[in-house]
């Protein structure tokens, strides 16, 4: 082997670990085209909702799953309904006591593959001065060197958030699990 080739291995061998340890890339997310919806269920009747404003610290590829992590804040504040009536009720101490509680917080601590584009996340839910352990499930709609789009879900408990205080405690009227959907799209930055 000559000089020249043997620099080239040299070479080749020492990047090779960086190349193996490349950083996961960073992604934002694009408000006007991602959603944060949930369903109650209140008198057998759904009842939906969404959240308007949330930001997240995604660093998510899906062939380096075990080095991805995903934090997502919601501004509680940002809750809408159709009808305002309710948002404005779940604004409220008994419910999410957005004056106290201004933030929701999703923290992933690990991704697993579960088909050819669909994922679990594990991780924790705070909600006012609640932290629980949630799985979501998601679906990678898009996925380039550009922009990324998932979609999926999850039920929680309300209860275990303490969501629904006094005389809404009670699952008789407004039931306890609660189904949130999520749409985010985000440009790699």
């Amino acid at each position: 082997m000559n000089k020249i080739n043997l620099k080239k291995v040299i070479i080749i061998f020492l990047l090779s670990p960086l190349v193996a340890f490349a950083n996961v890339p960073s992604w934002t997310i694009v408000p006007n085209e991602s959603t944060l919806t949930f369903t109650a269920t209140q008198n057998g009747a759904p009842v939906t909702g969404q959240f308007t404003n949330f930001t997240g610290d995604i660093n998510f590829d899906p062939t380096q799953l075990d080095k991805s992590n995903v934090k997502i804040v919601v501004n509680v504040g940002s809750i809408s309904d159709a009808y305002h009536v309710l948002s404005d009720t779940l604004k409220s101490a008994e419910w999410f006591n957005t004056k106290v509680f201004p933030q929701a917080v999703f923290q992933s601590t690990g991704f697993t593959k579960t088909g050819d584009k669909t994922y679990q996340a594990k991780g924790t839910l705070t909600i006012r001065d609640k932290t629980q352990p949630i799985v979501l499930t998601f679906t990678q709609e898009e996925y380039s060197q550009t922009k990324a789009k998932m979609t999926g879900s999850t039920t929680i408990k309300r209860t275990a958030f303490g969501i629904g205080q006094g005389e809404w405690s009670d699952t008789k009227a407004v039931k306890d699990d609660v189904k949130i959907n999520f749409t985010v799209s985000a440009i790699r930055k």
